[in-house]
């Protein structure tokens, strides 16, 4: 087959699967792009992959972007050609094709790179059955009836102890207005798709003001830090919204 000087022809098993794991993330760090795909197989050479991203951003189906004081490299976000060109495919996705007028990077971003990075730990335990990305979360609840009460960063299903088990996952990297989370509280206790919660955080003040915001649920929810995350993983510790004893994201998922 022929092709238009200047154009591209993309792979459905090189190009798509890149493209769509840029979309699913929001932002994604070089490095951290890599590592996904790596774990997914759907990238084995890191030259070819350095290649096949260049290629993408020249056609302009990748945004990239350098953010200041990080060491992973460049950036990428999805363009309105690549969101399109995946719409066009039946990606999951309701949010905007377009960068902002101005140009500038949402302040969102940071929160996007570091839920990689629990995305990425969760991967890399090979527990991990399920990743349910923001971007299809949000798809189902302004499009379906069979919603989740809450656009929830991600839902997620491990393996453990011999059986599967889900979650809502929550990346709390700034507060919100404690009348936020009272709504929120409304809408996890009326919440019948998943039945438990996992609220990380950078700081244990954060933990405190979170547990204070949600004493009043009579819902499975639990709080913990983020680097205790990445480092313990299973094993890392808990704190309930209802005063008790400490406990781990394993006993959680028994």
């Amino acid at each position: 087959m022929r092709y238009w000087k200047g154009s591209i022809a993309l792979s459905p098993t090189q190009d798509y699967p890149l493209l769509q794991q840029v979309l699913r993330s929001n932002f994604v760090t070089h490095r951290q792009l890599y590592d996904l795909l790596r774990l997914d197989y759907h990238a084995t050479s890191r030259n070819a992959f350095n290649n096949r991203v260049r290629r993408l951003v020249k056609h302009q189906y990748l945004v990239r972007d350098e953010i200041a004081l990080r060491r992973d490299g460049y950036v990428y976000s999805i363009s309105d050609i690549g969101a399109s060109e995946l719409i066009g495919l039946g990606e999951y996705y309701t949010g905007p094709t377009r960068r902002p007028k101005d140009g500038q990077l949402p302040r969102g971003v940071y929160h996007a790179l570091e839920l990689n990075q629990i995305h990425l730990a969760l991967k890399r335990s090979q527990q991990l059955v399920r990743w349910m990305y923001d971007t299809e979360i949000h798809s189902r609840n302004e499009l379906t009836d069979n919603r989740y009460a809450k656009d929830y960063d991600a839902v997620v299903t491990v393996r453990n102890d011999g059986g599967e088990r889900t979650f809502a996952l929550e990346y709390e990297r700034t507060p919100k207005a404690r009348k936020e989370y009272l709504d929120i509280s409304a809408n996890i206790a009326a919440e019948r798709a998943v039945d438990r919660f996992l609220y990380l955080v950078p700081n244990y003040d954060l933990i405190s003001f979170l547990v204070g915001c949600f004493a009043t649920l009579r819902r499975p929810i639990y709080f913990g830090l983020a680097r205790d995350f990445l480092d313990k993983l299973f094993d890392m510790p808990l704190r309930g919204a209802r005063p008790g004893a400490m406990t781990t994201l394993r006993n959680v998922l028994r």
